[in-house]
């Protein structure tokens, strides 16, 4: 099972001031310029350090033979990728300082990735030493992806017209998380219909925000949004083995859709993900996406049926909303923490509660 798709477990530990995941590469360094958090510009395209399932991708799942490495070896690849970036003192650099570098993204998108990790942490039982049900953990990724969507329709239905560089943000954080959380939970929930209503309506998103790019003159090459072409190799690494688990048809149907966006667009493969060459051909060859192939688009106030989908959608799986907080541990009580918890105490005790509903809960590796 590919590395993004895995389970894995942790404990919770303390408080993080800054509001980084342990993991992020933001308790690691400032950079250069001592760089403050606060006067980065929202859409300013930064510097990030090459994600970890990228590195699995390159030496892990796509060699054969002698080339391939274990997962051990791949984990060393990375750190020494890692400290050598470091050593560069590259991190959260103003991208135009670094105009060869493919891992850029917005500033905001950056941070609601890194929202979205803690979120995916927070509704893990395993991470607090308790059981609540086999499903929750899958229920609450399914809620994080949820309040993704919700928010990418409030920003596409705003007064005034949609920022492009905001619905951006959003599609390009949810995409970089669904490849490095562990989403195992989502693939393999008790509600197989919703996880593959969701994972077709994620997909409406992406077609629906590329086609607002392209609308603005802005899915080409030398757009003003740098990472285009790493942003849909995400959706495209993501989905395409997903038909192996069942999630297939309408679930995945986009995929060849966002294929030909690409080829149409002439970006390069070499600026996505390791795998996008054969992302690009192999689902080609699947939807049977012809090289100068008409996208299958309806209206034109709405090309790809999002307002349609997204109702169906909410009345199929709603409660009658979506998205919410109903699965996030560090929001129940004291005591219902406790009445799950494999001790009988609340993991959470020394937390203040200030710090749990700010969202600045951290963790250990």
């Amino acid at each position: 099972m590919p590395a993004s798709k895995r389970q894995k477990t942790g404990e919770a530990s303390s408080v993080d001031s800054a509001g980084a995941p342990p993991e992020s590469p933001a308790r690691a360094e400032k950079g250069p310029k001592e760089r403050d958090q606060k006067d980065i510009p929202p859409h300013e395209y930064i510097c990030i350090h090459r994600p970890r399932f990228d590195v699995e991708l390159e030496y892990v799942h796509l060699p054969n033979g002698d080339d391939q490495l274990d997962e051990d070896e791949a984990e060393e690849k990375y750190e020494e990728g890692f400290e050598a970036e470091q050593a560069m003192k590259i991190y959260m650099q103003p991208a135009s300082e670094h105009k060869d570098r493919k891992w850029v993204m917005m500033w905001d998108a950056w941070k609601m990735y890194q929202d979205h990790q803690r979120k995916g942490m927070y509704c893990n039982p395993d991470r607090f030493s308790m059981y609540i049900y086999n499903d929750w953990h899958g229920w609450g990724l399914m809620e994080i992806m949820e309040n993704a969507l919700v928010e990418f329709n409030k920003e596409l239905k705003k007064k005034g017209g949609a920022s492009l560089r905001q619905i951006w943000v959003i599609v390009s954080a949810l995409g970089l998380w669904l490849n490095e959380d562990e989403l195992a939970d989502f693939i393999g929930n008790e509600d197989g219909d919703k996880v593959k209503a969701l994972t077709g309506l994620i997909g409406c998103a992406l077609l629906t925000a590329l086609e607002v790019l392209d609308s603005a003159g802005e899915l080409k090459p030398d757009s003003q949004l740098l990472d285009i072409p790493l942003v849909i190799s995400y959706f495209l690494e993501w989905a395409h083995d997903l038909e192996a688990y069942g999630i297939e048809d309408n679930a995945t149907d986009w995929l060849g859709q966002a294929v030909l966006y690409f080829k149409k667009a002439g970006l390069d493969p070499n600026k996505g993900v390791a795998s996008t060459a054969k992302r690009l051909h192999d689902l080609a060859e699947r939807y049977e996406v012809e090289e100068n192939g008409e996208l299958a688009k309806g209206s034109e106030k709405d090309p790809w049926d999002w307002d349609k989908k997204l109702r169906t959608y909410k009345k199929a799986h709603g409660t009658p909303s979506i998205g919410g907080k109903r699965y996030d541990i560090t929001k129940m009580s004291r005591a219902e923490r406790a009445s799950y918890a494999f001790d009988g105490k609340d993991p959470l005790a020394d937390i203040p509660l200030k710090a749990l509903k700010e969202d600045l809960l951290d963790f250990g590796r």
